[in-house]
């Protein structure tokens, strides 16, 4: 008997978390997970804003500076662009929590809260699309930094060749 009451017990909480999975806490967790996220995005973009006027601060008659310039840039953006790619996960991950939050809400006949959870997962593929759109800006201005740092290298053969 003791067993069967065990198995109740284990019913009852597993049922009880399923309902709660569309209220309070979860809903609060995987809003500052987004909202984190974001932050994150924005960070990421002032980076790369930052390498954009490294771009305006060459000085083409400075050979030395322009090559030590784009070096460093090629770096940093190398860097910037493993960040991004990791941010890219966790909205695919927020994307994951709202769609769930959604499905549970749409099964406790939580109508409205349904529908907040699927705007939720469509600021999730913004965020996404934002993401995707930083990385290949940031894929871009590397090219030009590579660009720049093999014209220099040219020169550098013409003077001294």
């Amino acid at each position: 008997m003791m067993k069967y009451g065990f198995l109740i017990i284990l019913f009852i909480l597993t049922f009880s978390v399923q309902a709660s999975y569309c209220s309070g806490r979860n809903w609060r967790d995987a809003y500052q997970f987004y909202t984190h996220n974001i932050d994150l995005l924005n960070d990421h973009i002032d980076r790369y804003n930052v390498l954009l006027d490294k771009n305006n601060s060459v000085n083409e008659d400075d050979e030395k500076y322009t090559y030590l310039i784009a070096k460093l840039a090629v770096e940093e953006l190398d860097q910037l662009s493993i960040d991004v790619e990791i941010l890219e996960t966790k909205f695919n991950k927020v994307k994951y929590l709202w769609q769930l939050i959604s499905e549970h809400c749409l099964h406790d006949d939580e109508l409205d809260y349904n529908n907040m959870a699927i705007k939720n997962v469509r600021g999730a593929d913004i965020g996404r699309q934002e993401v995707n759109d930083l990385l290949a800006r940031i894929k871009f201005l590397r090219q030009y930094f590579l660009k720049t740092i093999e014209l220099s290298n040219d020169n550098q053969e013409v003077i001294t060749g």
